[in-house]
């Protein structure tokens, strides 16, 4: 049940959203991080990779939240960048469900792994839904599919809080490590006044 609100996020930034031929640099070093990533992964299915492990570093690079504002602003800057964030939503989502799946088998192994994971994915999916942001009901045509529309817009500006309440979840119930708590409650503040600027 934790991730059930994260999930649903995740669902919905898909369903109203693919790293294209055109994409910029930021986007190809992502799309190859994640590509090398799933490879050695896959080469140790039983254990999901860690930070401290031999494949470390590919790890940071594609869980490192720091990269994701130039993978959005790039691939908005392109006629396509809601089909370049909805690609990047599918590419990433495997990963991130993976580490929320070891940091709740595992407590205190993967406490930074899965909170940069969930950062990550985080900024990835409020930029899917930002378009809906923009979308002004009354400009539709068709009036039938205006509630439908309103309510996707309504979802997209309570999303924030939504997966902000899954992480503060977490650490109010002691999910992460006594060593690793502050931590998470500093970045969960951090999030929280970051998604307050307009």
């Amino acid at each position: 049940m934790t991730h059930t609100l994260h999930r649903t996020a995740l669902a919905l930034a898909l369903s109203v959203g693919a790293l294209t031929a055109h994409a910029g640099p930021a986007i190809d070093q992502f799309k190859q991080d994640i590509a090398a990533f799933t490879a050695a992964q896959a080469a140790t299915p039983g254990k999901t990779i860690q930070y401290t492990g031999p494949q470390g570093a590919l790890a940071r690079a594609v869980l490192n939240p720091g990269r994701i504002p130039s993978v959005v602003d790039e691939a908005f800057a392109e006629p396509d960048g809601h089909q370049q964030i909805k690609a990047a939503l599918e590419a990433y989502k495997p990963i991130s469900v993976r580490y929320a799946g070891a940091f709740d088998r595992l407590p205190g192994k993967y406490d930074a792994e899965y909170l940069d994971s969930f950062e990550a994915m985080c900024q990835i999916t409020l930029a899917g839904l930002k378009p809906l942001k923009d979308i002004k009901p009354q400009d539709i045509p068709d009036e039938t599919m205006r509630p439908l529309l309103e309510a996707a817009v309504k979802m997209a500006l309570a999303m924030p809080a939504i997966l902000l309440k899954v992480l503060e979840n977490q650490v109010d119930e002691g999910k992460f490590s006594a060593d690793f708590t502050p931590v998470a409650r500093a970045r969960l503040e951090a999030l929280r006044a970051g998604l307050a600027k307009p």
